[in-house]
């Protein structure tokens, strides 16, 4: 799986909360940082269903990863935006594929 982009920062606010199982972020620096980590063991990510109402949305999936954290996760990530840009991602997912990445 490839990196972000550069292009996906467009649609984050500099100052993104990120709230996930282990770790938080309070930008986007933070956040895109970990996500990088995450993507270097993602094999598929197969999305299942989003669901928006107003400036909220919920994007359910299946997060395919090999070693060190090889598992097929379900996962749901919920977004919050305000002008046209995320403000805050809170993810729910069962983290104990991830618990030696992420130090948890």
């Amino acid at each position: 799986m490839r990196r972000p982009s550069a292009a996906a920062r467009q649609f984050l606010a500099d100052d993104l909360l990120f709230i996930g199982l282990f770790e938080t972020y309070r930008s986007t620096d933070e956040y895109l940082a970990a996500l990088t980590k995450l993507l270097q063991v993602v094999v598929r990510l197969a999305v299942q269903v989003i669901i928006a109402e107003g400036n909220d949305t919920a994007v359910f999936f299946k997060l395919e990863t090999r070693d060190p954290a090889a598992a097929t996760t379900p996962m749901a990530e919920c977004t919050g935006s305000g002008t046209g840009r995320s403000l805050h991602v809170k993810t729910a997912v069962d983290g104990r594929p991830f618990a030696s990445m992420f130090g948890g």
